[in-house]
């Protein structure tokens, strides 16, 4: 019997699954005999809101899978984001998914938005023998790798899938795995986002997420180039801010798009965010002269860029503000980033990359930089978030450091980092803390009080909430650089 090559993909996002189909389309990633898409439905409550196959807009995409299957049912009771096979269990689990999916013997190729996070990294450690593809739905993919990744994880993966959001700037995601970047072609993305379109509105009448049915979408939006778009955003929900900042927040960005002229409002809500305050919201856009509506929660942001897009979509950091400006050439504006940098934590957060960028190019005040200064941007940036993984990125850091001006030093980065890190920006550093101090002192603890000094530095370290292992690697290549 021939043995069947099965490529399994996962995705928690209606964009993710685009990314991935518009992919194969483009040529770009090589479709195997047979396909299945592993759903994932990761907001802290999963049993209080639809997944991604909610939608009639789904429909589109199930149908270039051969099955679709739902991995919370899989890890039931657990969150998806919590479980992992043990790793004496993972060869138990292989037979199991084979069974279960109709794998066969055959062998099996991963494609995931993340190995760092389930469930892509449960089926890795799972399929100890697929290869992996990571293909990224965002501007997380200019930032770092989360954490160090075991040889056995990032050794395995053959690309990484992107779409080209910022021209001319390379991504650092699994850069100190030396991944190739592979564009997934804005055209082919786009005919993918058309035929969500086309299902989103004529699918049958009921379907959940959907309030108007057997019509086409452009027919109930104001003519293109007349109206706002605004993107709610998934923060209250995870604790980035609170409920009443996130209102506010979103009063913002409407009393923007009334500044800018707009007269119609279309709110397009986060499609995991709890449906709240749109009313109170609809109510302040009057008062400012703005006629606001909702969109249906199952469509795709991106649906609403194509045959009537609007003439300005505002966000905070939203990845369809860079789709929106890099793909379908809408005037886009941030609003708010300087308050979700300011909250961001850790500073290694997966977030912040993306909130520099948003800031860097299309807020109130937009940087000067040129595509080789946003490259220094991202690079510095992830260099100061992963320092361990990115030795190689710290004179980018640096170069970037020294011509930065003081406001934007300080919503991007961290005094108290640069200073651990040793770069420009960081504070003074008296002479007892220099790292040849440092270095003697490191010396006399280990061969005279075997180590005792260093374990109380730790626990200052950890019960103060810095970052030790950011300033061990810093304090590393600073003694490497005196020489």
């Amino acid at each position: 019997m021939t043995e069947v090559s099965t490529q399994v993909v996962t995705a928690s996002t209606l964009f993710g699954a685009a990314t991935v189909v518009a992919a194969w389309d483009a040529g770009v990633l090589p479709r195997r005999e047979r396909t299945v898409l592993v759903v994932q439905h990761n907001v802290p409550a999963p049993e209080a809101s639809g997944d991604l196959t909610a939608g009639p807009a789904f429909a589109a995409l199930a149908d270039r899978f051969d099955e679709v299957v739902a991995w919370n049912d899989v890890v039931a009771p657990y969150h998806p984001k919590q479980w992992r096979p043990r790793p004496e269990d993972a060869p138990l689990w292989e037979r199991l998914l084979r069974e279960r999916w109709d794998l066969g013997d055959g062998p099996v190729e991963l494609v995931g938005e993340s190995v760092a996070t389930s469930p892509t990294g449960a089926l890795v450690a799972i399929f100890a023998s697929a290869a992996v593809t990571v293909y990224a739905d965002g501007l997380m993919v200019y930032g770092p790798t989360r954490f160090a990744l075991r040889y056995e994880t990032g050794g395995r993966v053959e690309r990484l899938l992107h779409l080209d959001l910022l021209p001319g700037v390379r991504p650092t995601l699994l850069a100190e795995w030396d991944v190739p970047g592979v564009v997934v072609p804005a055209e082919s993305f786009r005919k993918v986002v058309a035929a969500l379109t086309e299902h989103a509105v004529t699918g049958p009448a009921g379907s959940a997420g959907q309030e108007r049915t057997g019509v086409r979408l452009a027919d109930h939006l104001p003519a293109p180039g007349t109206y706002a778009l605004v993107l709610g955003q998934y923060m209250a929900a995870i604790g980035l801010i609170d409920v009443a900042e996130e209102a506010a927040l979103h009063r913002r960005m409407v009393a923007h798009a009334a500044e800018r002229g707009y007269r119609h409002v279309l709110l397009k809500p986060h499609p995991s965010a709890p449906r709240q305050g749109t009313e109170e919201l609809a109510a302040h856009a009057r008062t400012l002269g703005v006629e606001l509506e909702v969109a249906p929660a199952a469509v795709l942001a991106e649906a609403l860029l194509g045959e009537s897009a609007p003439g300005l979509v505002v966000s905070c950091f939203s990845t369809a503000l860079a789709t929106a400006r890099a793909l379908y050439d809408v005037e886009v504006a941030a609003v708010g980033t300087d308050l979700l940098l300011d909250r961001l934590e850790p500073y290694p957060n997966s977030n912040r990359v993306p909130a520099v960028v948003v800031d860097a190019l299309w807020s109130a005040d937009p940087w000067a930089g040129d595509v080789a200064d946003l490259q220094r941007l991202v690079r510095a940036v992830s260099y100061c978030q992963q320092p361990g993984l990115l030795p190689g990125l710290r004179d980018d850091a640096a170069d970037l450091l020294t011509g930065l001006d003081d406001d934007r030093l300080r919503r991007w980065f961290r005094r108290k980092r640069l200073t651990a890190l040793g770069l420009p920006g960081g504070l003074p550093v008296p002479w007892w803390r220099s790292s040849r101090i440092v270095h003697l002192g490191d010396v006399v603890d280990r061969r005279l009080l075997g180590g005792r000094l260093r374990r109380v530095v730790r626990a200052r370290y950890a019960v103060g909430g810095d970052d030790l292992r950011a300033a061990v690697g810093a304090m590393r290549g600073r003694l490497d650089g005196d020489g």
